[in-house]
């Protein structure tokens, strides 16, 4: 499993990285697996699958665990600092009449607008509304300071790091359950089941090796 998106850079969107449910239940035939990981090894699974989702269970609680005590109170207290941060108006040029409330750092639309002036004009040019769009960049730049500089108070920045950490462990317990070499029937369907819950089917190299899985055992029948 892979992810190219790190909470770092969803802090300007001021959303969050996806986390994993703690005690994931994966059930076939009447078998729980992740959330019955710490009970004993279900019938006909074997003990090195069992233990391979158990690491997988306790990587998923950990996670989540920070997630809820540390990183979303860092979150929220970072949301609420940035959400205190005024924005900056611009006062409209009389070249360009706008309404009042136009150039500012809260409009989307007035900052492309103001990037395509500045990026259009030379350095020294004195229009304006040229004018006005620098103000307004710098002012959107310093606010943006401001807000990083918010995240590293509130504690989200390192709570990011762990909570990246911690994520990167479930992903590996993840990988190492879908790596685990089936020993048998109820091992190939525990792992079939785990794909499919966890909607893996289509990751690279999965079924490849779901296959490999098969095509050992067949092995071992002697087809």
């Amino acid at each position: 499993m892979e992810t190219n998106t790190t909470r770092r850079n969803l802090l300007r969107f001021g959303t969050t990285a996806a986390v994993y449910a703690a005690g994931a239940s994966i059930v076939t035939g009447g078998i729980a697996l992740a959330s019955q990981a710490k009970s004993a090894t279900p019938p006909g699974i074997s003990p090195g699958l069992h233990q391979a989702i158990a690491a997988l269970a306790a990587a998923e609680r950990a996670s989540t665990r920070y997630t809820e005590t540390t990183y979303e109170p860092a979150r929220a207290r970072w949301l609420a600092a940035k959400e205190a941060m005024p924005h900056v108006i611009v006062p409209p040029s009389a070249e360009w009449r706008m309404a009042p409330d136009f150039w500012s750092t809260g409009s989307e639309r007035a900052l492309a607008l103001a990037k395509g002036l500045v990026a259009e004009e030379p350095r020294t040019s004195r229009r304006g509304d040229v004018v006005r769009a620098r103000k307004l960049l710098a002012a959107d730049h310093r606010r943006a300071r401001a807000i990083a500089r918010a995240g590293k108070t509130s504690g989200l920045m390192d709570a990011c790091d762990e909570a990246e950490r911690l994520g990167d462990l479930v992903v590996a317990a993840e990988d190492a359950v879908c790596a685990y070499p089936a020993s048998g029937l109820a091992d190939l369907e525990a792992k079939l089941a785990f794909f499919t819950e966890r909607d893996l089917a289509q990751n690279e190299g999965n079924m490849a090796l779901v296959l490999a899985d098969a095509r050992r055992l067949l092995a071992q029948e002697g087809r």
